[in-house]
């Protein structure tokens, strides 16, 4: 009988072994988390989505997560009483950080976790050494969302635009960090993780760039995977590729097609005058439209507006345009649609999206959002200044 207690002693403390082995800790001490929940969820290297919650212990918690074999994205979020959150204030966003075979700790502040500093394996100590350097900047553009999301605050049309000028501004300092990151690191699996959600701060051609110049090493990661299926969408439009064919009525009632613009450099604009970042980025556009407007450089604006009926479209269309003074083009999505919708046609799902089109009618290169100076570059390079 002795001996086969032992025999199932030992089998209790080998299966414990097992599956400490096989899962690791993650714990810290969050200043302000005040004995609230904290979740952290993960998708693995099986693609299966795993997920845990624990109850903090005042400023600490600690949580036992599957062990991964090669670096797999997680996020950590902490669930708020209602009556702690200000309506003024926007979301704290999760802290993302790689689930591997070590135990991680993380000491911070819970209300700021973009700050958060980790100790763990490397891929994570790397990945926050850029976080660390970026958190000044990140705060900066946290402040200013917090502002716009701000509803109780009544703006002028200059003054929105202004804030979101200052958010895009905070945006592309952060992109320039994380591109820089990119390019000196390309055997870490945060690259990839990068890339993953910087689709839209490249160019189409920098972008597939950026990830053909990474190591195989994390490419079949269910993360790297999703990276190559941006590729291969993007590849559609790289340079070279013929523009897509488009003919609507301009808001002067005159004929705009890829004929009427042949021999002519231009950029195809899709905005809305709902998109924020859209209009933050005309007074760059008035710029480059100002410089190179003499060479022959036009600017194609097509809109893409949430009016109810045609009508409410064009008068919300047009009353941007009047009040951000953007004389180029212009082009109503709606007005037409049934004929041809030339956002489909372009396969944009991202506002602003721009395309910048060579006088002999092929793509030069692709932007979403205005982090990218793809397009800057190009025409630098095409008019000589």
């Amino acid at each position: 009988m002795k001996t086969l207690v032992s025999i199932l002693g030992l089998l209790f403390f080998a299966s414990v072994a097992v599956a400490q082995a096989d899962s690791i800790t993650i714990s810290g001490t969050l200043r302000g988390l005040n004995n609230n929940k904290l979740s952290i969820s993960w998708t693995g290297n099986d693609t299966k989505n795993g997920y845990v919650s624990v109850q903090g212990k005042g400023d600490y918690f600690s949580a036992r997560v599957p062990s991964q074999r090669m670096p797999a994205v997680a996020r950590l979020s902490i669930s708020w009483p209602k009556e702690d959150i200000r309506s003024s204030q926007m979301p704290v966003p999760p802290f993302n950080f790689f689930l591997l075979d070590k135990n991680i700790t993380l000491k911070g502040d819970a209300t700021a976790l973009w700050e958060i500093k980790l100790e763990g394996d490397l891929q994570n100590e790397l990945y926050n050494g850029l976080l660390q350097k970026a958190a000044a900047t990140t705060g900066r553009y946290r402040a200013l969302m917090d502002q716009l999301s701000d509803q109780t605050v009544k703006r002028l049309p200059a003054d929105s635009v202004k804030l979101h000028q200052g958010i895009m501004n905070a945006y592309r300092e952060n992109t320039k960090m994380e591109k820089a990151f990119v390019a000196a690191n390309p055997d870490a699996f945060a690259s990839v993780f990068l890339l993953s959600r910087m689709a839209n701060s490249y160019g189409a051609d920098e972008y597939i760039a950026a990830w053909e110049t990474l190591k195989p090493t994390y490419k079949d990661t269910p993360t790297g995977l999703a990276v190559g299926k941006i590729v291969e969408k993007l590849s559609v439009t790289k340079s070279g590729t013929p523009v897509f064919t488009f003919e609507r009525v301009n808001k002067e009632g005159n004929k705009i097609s890829t004929e009427t613009l042949k021999g002519r450099t231009y950029i195809i604009d899709f905005w809305g005058s709902w998109c924020g970042p859209c209009r933050a980025s005309h007074p760059h556009l008035k710029e480059l439209y100002k410089k190179y407007k003499s060479k022959g450089f036009e600017i194609v604006a097509i809109a893409q507006e949430r009016g109810k009926t045609l009508e409410e479209s064009r008068s919300s269309w047009s009353r941007a345009i009047q009040e951000d003074g953007i004389n180029w083009i212009h082009i109503l999505n709606q007005d037409g649609i049934e004929k041809q919708n030339i956002v489909k046609t372009f396969n944009v799902n991202a506002f602003p999206t721009k395309i910048l089109v060579g006088a002999d009618g092929r793509i030069i290169t692709r932007t979403t959002s205005g982090a990218s100076d793809a397009i800057d570059k190009a025409l630098e390079k095409i008019y000589g200044f």
